[in-house]
C-alpha cells in the first residue's frame, strides 16, 4: 500500500489528515528563541491570530528538518511504499530536504520505496492533491498510477484568494514592498491566484467586498462543477459561511469544505484573508 505523508502546510486539521490516512510531518513556529509551537500540534489558527494581534513581530517558521522526515518516513512497515507530497519547492526547501532524507536513508539500507513529489502548491491547493493521492491509495491504487494522476490534476488546481491587508506579506518579505503600500493606500485589492509554485496577481479591483466578488466570478467561469471546493480564510467565519452560502447559489451540487488558513501561511496573510481552492475544467 502505498502511505501518502505531506507538511503541516497543507492545512488539513488533523482530524482530516487522520481520515485521510495521511501523515502531516509538523512545521514549526516561533514567536522568539523561548516560545516554539510544532504546527497542528502545539498551535492551532485561531491561536496564532490571537497571537499576532498581540506582537509586535512577525514570528518566524522553518519547514520539517532532515531528522523529522527520515523519522517518519522510518514508522512505515515493510511491504508498504511512501509518497511524500511536498509544498512548492519555489518557496521552500521543504522539497530539497526531504529528498535529502530519503537519499541518505536508502544509504544506510532502508528498503521501503520512496518518492517525493514537488505539488507546486501549498495550503489548500496542496490539499486537493493529497486528498486525491490518499483516496486512490486507500482504493489499492500503486504508486505510477498515483504519480499519473497527480500529474493530470496539479496544473488544474485552482487557487484564488483575497486579502484584507498586504501589510504582514510586506513585513515578512513575500511581495515588493512599494505595491503592497500603494494597495493599501489606494485600498485596491490584487486578485491572487497561486500558479506554478508562486503566488501571482491576475488584477486589482477596488474594495474588499469586490475583490471577493470577483473571487466568486473567478470559480463561476474557471470551476468544475459539482467537485470538491475548499473554502478557506483567515479568521473570518461568518464572511465564510455567507460566501459558502453565494457558492451553492453558483453550484448546487459544490462539495464545500470551510477551512482556517493555517498557521504557517496566516503568518504572511494576517486575518482576513479568503479564497477558493478547487479542480478546474480542463482548458
Amino acid at each position: 500500500m502505498v502511505r501518502v505523508f505531506t507538511n503541516s502546510v497543507c492545512d488539513l486539521t488533523p482530524a482530516q489528515a487522520e481520515e485521510l490516512g495521511v501523515t502531516m510531518i509538523p512545521d514549526m513556529i516561533a514567536f522568539g528563541p523561548g516560545e516554539q509551537y510544532r504546527n497542528n500540534e502545539q498551535i492551532d489558527p485561531p491561536t496564532l491570530y490571537k497571537k499576532l494581534a498581540q506582537s509586535d513581530e512577525l514570528p518566524t517558521t522553518a519547514h520539517p528538518n532532515l531528522d523529522q522526515y527520515m523519522q517518519a518516513f522510518r514508522s512505515v512497515d515493510n511491504g508498504d511504499e511512501i509518497l511524500c507530497i511536498s509544498l512548492t519547492s519555489k518557496m521552500s526547501g521543504s522539497y530539497n530536504t526531504a529528498c535529502s532524507a530519503c537519499r541518505l536513508l536508502q544509504e544506510q539500507g532502508f528498503a521501503t520505496p520512496i518518492r517525493i513529489y514537488d505539488s507546486l502548491q501549498v495550503s489548500f491547493g496542496l490539499a486537493v492533491l493529497v486528498r486525491q493521492a490518499a483516496r486512490l491509495a486507500r482504493q489499492g491504487a500503486g504508486m505510477a498510477a498515483i504519480l499519473a494522476a497527480l500529474d493530470e490534476l496539479r496544473p488544474r488546481v485552482g487557487v484564488y484568494f483575497v486579502m484584507e491587508s498586504l501589510e504582514n506579506a510586506r513585513r515578512g518579505g513575500r511581495v515588493g514592498a512599494i505595491r503592497v503600500l500603494a494597495a493599501d493606500l489606494f485600498k485596491v485589492k490584487p486578485i491572487l491566484v497561486f500558479r506554478d509554485g508562486l503566488v501571482r496577481d491576475i488584477g486589482i479591483v477596488r474594495g474588499y467586498d469586490n475583490a471577493v466578488d470577483r473571487v466568486l466570478n473567478l470559480y463561476r467561469e474557471r470551476a468544475r462543477f459539482g467537485g470538491e471546493v475548499y473554502l478557506f480564510h483567515a479568521d473570518r467565519t461568518g464572511l465564510a459561511e455567507s460566501v459558502r452560502d453565494r457558492l451553492l447559489q453558483i453550484d448546487p451540487d459544490a462539495r464545500i469544505t470551510i477551512g482556517w488558513v493555517g498557521a504557517v501561511i496566516g503568518i504572511y496573510t494576517g486575518p482576513g484573508a479568503l479564497g477558493l481552492a478547487f479542480e478546474q475544467k480542463q482548458p
